[in-house]
């Protein structure tokens, strides 16, 4: 009876110890798993930190390359629009022509035939021609009494075989200095006057027709700016 006891009180002492070293063996591995868990979020968290700190360099980096390209795109506007404002020329006002003449940039021009003014190949100014060139002399001593007078014979491209000159080029220069002679004589004064020959060489039309080249024999009269004068200094 009593061995039975103690045995009976014996078992249930050894399963308790059994439970308890299993007990012990599951907290150790709990406490493992749990240090090991919290390592690895650590390590999450540090490098969740990194990352934060990256993107946050990233975006400061991206923030400064717009400064900078907005800043680039600016200079490049304004350099556009210097750079159009220098290839603009400046549109200075033009005065209205006296009736006859064409506004030009500092003034007025007046472009008078060739055969108007001249017999073929000569340099003697018509006599009818008078009337032309008496009107213009007028419209020069009151509409343009302050300005440069500047006068250019022109010719057709046909060579010079006959009529004793040079070339075109000696035909136009004389026909230019007739016509400010001419000027000059009807009340120009001589220091605001000068002639010029440009030959063939500035035609108005093609050579190929006598319509062209009657239309290319002629002499331009300018009145500019007194800056014009400047030119020939």
């Amino acid at each position: 009876m009593n061995r039975s006891i103690s045995q009976a009180v014996a078992l249930p002492a050894a399963t308790m110890m059994l439970v308890v070293m299993m007990g012990s063996g599951c907290s150790a591995k709990h406490k493992d798993r749990i240090a090991l868990l919290e390592q690895r979020n650590a390590d999450l968290g540090a490098q969740l930190g990194r990352v934060r700190g990256d993107l946050a360099s990233t975006q400061r980096n991206r923030a400064d390359l717009d400064e900078r390209l907005r800043r680039a795109v600016s200079e490049v506007n304004g350099l556009r629009g210097a750079l159009a404002a220098a290839e603009t020329p400046v549109q200075t006002p033009t005065e209205s022509p006296a009736d006859g003449w064409t506004a030009v940039p500092g003034g007025a021009m007046i472009a008078v035939p060739g055969n108007v003014l001249f017999a073929p190949g000569k340099v003697t100014i018509r006599p009818e021609a008078g009337r032309t060139l008496d009107g213009i002399a007028s419209t020069i001593q009151g509409e343009y009494a302050e300005k440069e007078i500047l006068v250019f014979g022109h010719t057709d491209a046909t060579p010079i075989k006959h009529s004793g000159w040079a070339d075109n080029w000696e035909l136009s220069v004389e026909r230019a200095l007739a016509v400010t002679r001419y000027l000059q004589n009807a009340g120009t004064a001589p220091h605001r006057l000068a002639a010029c020959g440009c030959g063939e060489h500035r035609p108005m039309a093609d050579n190929e027709s006598t319509a062209g080249r009657s239309r290319n024999r002629r002499v331009e009269i300018y009145a500019l700016d007194p800056a014009a004068r400047d030119i020939g200094r």
